[in-house]
């Protein structure tokens, strides 16, 4: 009984040595664990506290997992507050910090909320996610009910509620009808 045994496992053990090696060689074709990788209609959720906080929505997007981003096509980044959708920003590219949430929206950027009736326009904004803020040091042109003024810089809460534009700041007044 021994020498079955004993039998049994060498062979087992000789089983195992040739999977090994065989799964080297398919190992050898797997893409590297660090590797790029393009994916289409991406989306990312941020919560706190189980209440969604903003929702990511890209066309496209290529992970890079070593560099711990990911770079954004025709994205949609809308923000919430209480559940309940309270602006929207549309920019033709864009770049998230998967670590930190911290992204950046490039582009022909336009960032809208509807119940404040405001529109920001810029070529580049930020969303500092640890600050729960919007920011550039770009020029910005920010329209309102009776009026627009425009800058360079702006800080913004992401309802729109209330922003600061930095310097060179100018102001029309719009006459309502």
């Amino acid at each position: 009984m021994n020498k079955k045994i004993i039998l049994l496992v060498g062979i087992a053990l000789l089983i195992m040595a040739g999977c090994k090696g065989k799964s080297k060689a398919i190992g050898n074709d797997l893409p590297p664990v660090n590797s790029e990788q393009f994916l289409g209609k991406f989306s990312m959720v941020e919560t706190q506290a189980g209440k969604k906080q903003w929702e990511l929505e890209a066309a496209r997007a290529l992970l890079q997992e070593a560099e711990k981003r990911t770079k954004l096509e025709k994205l949609k980044l809308k923000f919430y507050k209480e559940e309940k959708l309270t602006s929207v920003l549309i920019a033709e590219k864009g770049d998230i910090n998967t670590e930190t949430g911290d992204m950046e929206a490039v582009g022909k950027v336009v960032f809208t909320s509807d119940s404040e009736q405001v529109k920001v326009e810029t070529d580049k904004l930020n969303w500092d996610n640890t600050r729960k803020k919007i920011v550039t040091d770009s020029f910005v042109k920010e329209t309102r009910p009776g009026g627009m003024v425009t800058g360079y810089g702006l800080e913004a809460e992401p309802d729109l509620s209330r922003s600061i534009i930095k310097r060179d700041v100018k102001a029309q007044v719009i006459p309502q009808n």
